[in-house]
């Protein structure tokens, strides 16, 4: 008696789908050209799946056709999570465990990878543009989003469980400093004494704080009735959540610290 063929899970059937897409893309297409380029992946996607003859629901079709193209010009997996704007924190604990922070509570999703590799792709993807790396001689490595969210990338044989990447997301509204009084990040009377510090002629150091860049900001950013001529110069250990408008504060230079190295010290 002949057995009935194993149907192919969503997961294999999306994965050789997406092979098949990335062989047929035209090598010349201009990545960062988005429209060009989820055009070009819709075509070739939809022609794949005729010629085989997949059986797959609208739904599937267009989760499947979101994912393939998420992994092309995006983040892979990460993607849908990093859209959410009620998730504040993606932390990635090796390909098969992936957790979110949501209104400040740990929650392990059904979000995974395929294996070491990929989470490794998505890591070079993320700090491939800002002209850092990561290997085995230097396996930790911070990086930002386009977004401004900040990320922390470990690998092995730092660690134990394979590539590890945490998240930190900004929310898409800037905070003002009404927010941060209402948020109990500081009381009235300090944003007071920033103010004055914006309009003195004399340089601020703000500390090694969760919340240092959020008062820098609001330093760069200048309180409403803060003078604003003089020049502002800013540094940070690393760029973090998004700048002010430079219309409002066009004379801002912000500085971020360069690597660690054993010949000089990181800020130059």
């Amino acid at each position: 008696m002949s057995q009935a063929p194993v149907r192919e899970s969503f997961r294999d059937v999306k994965f050789r789908i997406q092979s098949r897409v990335i062989q047929d893309l035209d090598p010349k297409l201009d990545l960062s050209n988005q429209v060009e380029v989820r055009r070009q992946i819709e075509e070739i996607f939809g022609k794949v799946i005729d010629e085989e003859g997949l059986a797959l629901t609208r739904a599937e079709r267009v989760r499947m056709l979101e994912q393939i193209t998420d992994e092309i010009i995006g983040l892979g997996p990460l993607e849908p999570l990093l859209r959410d704007e009620s998730i504040t924190e993606v932390m990635v604990n090796g390909p098969r465990q992936v957790y979110i922070e949501r209104s400040g509570k740990l929650e392990l999703t059904n979000v995974v990878f395929q294996n070491d590799d990929h989470v490794m792709r998505i890591i070079d993807r993320i700090i491939a543009p800002i002209g850092r790396r990561v290997d085995e001689s230097s396996p930790m490595v911070d990086a930002r989003l386009t977004d401004g969210s900040r990320v922390n990338a470990i690998i092995p044989p730092l660690s134990l469980v394979g590539p590890v990447i945490t998240i930190r997301k900004f929310s898409a509204s800037p905070f003002t400093t009404d927010d941060l009084i209402r948020f109990g990040t500081a009381p009235t009377d300090m944003f007071e004494f920033l103010r004055a510090c914006v309009e003195a002629p004399f340089v601020v150091h703000p500390e090694r704080r969760a919340d240092r860049h959020d008062r820098r900001r609001r330093r760069a950013a200048a309180p409403p009735g803060a003078r604003r001529d003089p020049r502002v110069a800013t540094a940070e250990h690393r760029r973090q959540g998004r700048d002010p408008d430079p219309r409002a504060r066009p004379q801002l230079a912000p500085n971020a610290a360069r690597p660690d190295h054993r010949r000089g010290v990181p800020f130059r």
